[in-house]
């Protein structure tokens, strides 16, 4: 029991749970038509928040994965002066090293003068609840996007809004995507709210594709049955792919080339971006560990280079982070919203070169 006397949230009510504002509201499901759906390829077929397809067979972890829908977002347009969530999350947070707002909870943004600007998020810690995430708005028409949880699966969301408020379907999906391969660093580990990963970030940065968030935490295993199913994306022109950390050196050897050419094959025109291992402070004080990580960048770098390609390119992860690099994780692997913030800028100017 904590003391009430040492409770922050007694102490500084901004601290405070979020709750129910009590006034009349509608809830709408946000698997209805009055919403678009972002970073959920396969959400009309599957008619739920994965972001593999149901009818996928593959390794059961990972299917527990992707049915996180790190990434994905609503989007919407209303005159609603407050809009308020209505969520069944699998669990609360269960993670010590990552916050509530990150792994189960929901982010509110807003379109002002053609910029996505973060408005609130769920200031709660439970698998379900219910809460005005903001209230007393100026009642014009105006689109927001609500990100939805990173490391918990999403069971059902409702969205609530004032009862005479308009709701449109923007139906803005981007045509040109990009596809976002990697380990738990991808999936979002451990942002502290959902619409900090790095794939979210530069989505909001680029404002012009559609990206998928294909980050499986300690399972980035190369599975070719994967790469089958990110290959029937449409109109890819950016691949990203970060597995390092989940293999060892022989497993790499083995998968990275079936991996990379499967969908290389399928997208022949997109550009393929392997990335070697970010920053990682473990090297500065034990040598063997830095040996392995200089093996396994050697091998990436083989292993890009058999493809004799333009469009398989080969990035040194201690190249993207630059600044502070020892400052941006939490617990020397998993970044914080600092290091997503790098890793975004870093493909954004690289991407917006090479669009121009």
């Amino acid at each position: 029991m904590i003391d009430k006397k040492q409770d922050i949230k007694v102490i500084d009510k901004n601290m405070a749970d979020a709750t129910l504002e009590k006034k009349e509201t509608i809830w709408i499901d946000a698997l209805s038509d009055n919403f678009t759906i972002h970073g959920l390829y396969w959400v009309k077929e599957n008619k739920n928040y994965h972001r593999l397809p149901d009818t996928l067979e593959t390794r059961s972890n990972l299917l527990a994965l992707a049915s996180h829908p790190s990434g994905a977002f609503v989007s919407f347009i209303t005159d609603s002066q407050s809009i308020s969530v209505r969520v069944t999350n699998s669990s609360a947070s269960y993670m010590a090293h990552m916050s509530a707002c990150g792994q189960c909870g929901l982010d509110l943004y807003a379109k002002v003068d053609d910029e996505y600007i973060f408005l609130a998020t769920t200031k709660i810690n439970k698998a379900e609840f219910e809460i005005t995430m903001v209230k007393n708005l100026d009642k014009k028409l105006r689109e927001f996007r609500l990100y939805l949880p990173i490391y918990v699966s999403l069971l059902k969301l409702e969205i609530g809004f004032d009862s005479e408020a308009q709701v449109i379907n923007p139906c803005d999906l981007r045509r040109d995507t990009i596809i976002w391969y990697g380990t738990s660093i991808s999936q979002g580990g451990c942002a502290t709210r959902g619409g900090m990963s790095s794939s979210a970030i530069l989505e909001r940065m680029l404002k012009k594709y559609e990206v998928y968030n294909f980050g499986f935490s300690g399972n980035a295993h190369l599975d070719i049955e994967v790469a089958k199913t990110l290959a029937t994306i449409k109109n890819v022109k950016y691949i990203i792919i970060e597995s390092e950390s989940n293999n060892t050196y022989q497993r790499t050897k083995e998968k990275l080339f079936d991996f990379i050419k499967e969908l290389k094959d399928s997208n022949p025109n997109a550009l393929i971006f392997v990335l070697s291992h970010y920053p990682n402070p473990y090297e500065l004080v034990n040598s063997d560990f830095h040996k392995a990580q200089l093996k396994q960048k050697a091998l990436h770098k083989r292993i890009v280079k058999a493809f004799n390609s333009p469009n398989v390119i080969y990035i040194d992860g201690e190249k993207v982070i630059k600044d502070d690099k020892y400052e941006v994780t939490v617990d020397g692997i998993h970044q914080t919203d600092l290091g997503f913030l790098a890793v975004s800028k870093y493909f954004y100017k690289k991407i917006r070169k090479i669009d121009q």
